[in-house]
């Protein structure tokens, strides 16, 4: 049987007259009939009722139209999903970020993309660098935003956004009256900040800014996320270097933010896909990304 044949049944079983659906159809009238044969001798059972006056549908007819109609319906949609997903315009994409995303690149990125693609649907997780390292890695992740340095052939990034970074303090930190911070000058606070991953990231840049500032700090406390580094300032338990997009965005009461002194450490948000994704909707979302390819 041929979703042809279907077509060509349906087509006759609404005009109930064989030239009028072979006109409708655009075939001739002979290839019609013999369609309609050719399905009714695969079925083994009568569909129409001809005579030289009028064409009705049998029993067995009706029975075959409402389940075809439904058919027909169903290839038809599908087809159309088929083409909207290879162009890009409908489907699903899973997003994973870390905090700082949701204050800086995301929010913006997913309004232009929803503008866009009103029909696709976007899955977040927020999750820490090394959790979306191993969903990219697995395929259970599109895309991974994360301050991070990638270096794996079979991952490919851009960096979508550009931090200087600025101290977290409480608010009854005496460094906090001050109009900027003088980094050294907070060498025996404890120091809050994400903990390692696999790959060289956040942790690693605040400890580096460390070091080039002269001091190793003498306490560090892990976190997972940037927010709850944040939220522990606000607690009076240390201190934390954090994106200056926080200063704006991440208003915590307790918390006082300030810039530093001196040659800034810049804080850079990567987004990362796998190489071998090349499903069109991971496309069209990375398509305003690529402000440096890594």
């Amino acid at each position: 049987m041929e979703f042809r044949q279907i077509r060509y049944f349906l087509a006759v079983a609404e005009e109930l007259h064989f030239t009028r659906a072979a006109d409708k159809l655009h075939v001739a009238q002979p290839a019609l009939s013999q369609q309609i044969r050719q399905l009714e001798d695969e079925l083994g059972v009568k569909l129409l009722s001809r005579t030289n006056r009028r064409v009705a549908l049998t029993a067995a007819g009706e029975a075959f139209r409402s389940r075809a109609r439904i058919a027909m319906e169903q290839v038809e949609r599908a087809t159309a999903d088929a083409v909207q997903t290879g162009r890009g315009e409908t489907g699903s994409l899973s997003i994973g970020f870390v905090s700082s995303a949701v204050w800086g690149a995301l929010p913006a990125l997913l309004r232009r993309f929803r503008e866009e693609v009103p029909l696709a649907e976007v899955q977040l997780r927020e999750l820490e660098p090394a959790e979306q390292l191993q969903s990219l890695r697995e395929g259970h992740l599109d895309l991974g935003m994360m301050h991070a340095s990638i270096d794996e052939p079979e991952l490919s990034s851009a960096v979508i956004a550009r931090d200087r970074l600025i101290v977290a303090l409480p608010k009854g930190h005496p460094a906090a009256t001050g109009a900027a911070i003088e980094l050294r000058s907070l060498a025996n606070e404890t120091l809050l900040v994400p903990k390692r991953h696999g790959t060289a990231g956040f942790h690693e840049l605040v400890v580096e800014a460390c070091r080039t500032a002269g001091f190793r700090p003498a306490r560090m406390q892990a976190t997972r996320l940037l927010q709850t580094a944040v939220g522990l300032v606000a607690g009076g338990i240390g201190i934390a270097l954090v994106p200056e997009v926080f200063q704006d965005n991440l208003q915590v009461r307790g918390v006082v933010y300030r810039p530093l002194t001196g040659e800034t450490p810049i804080a850079e948000l990567v987004a990362v896909w796998r190489t071998d994704n090349d499903a069109p909707l991971l496309a069209r979302f990375r398509s305003p990304l690529a402000l440096t390819s890594c």
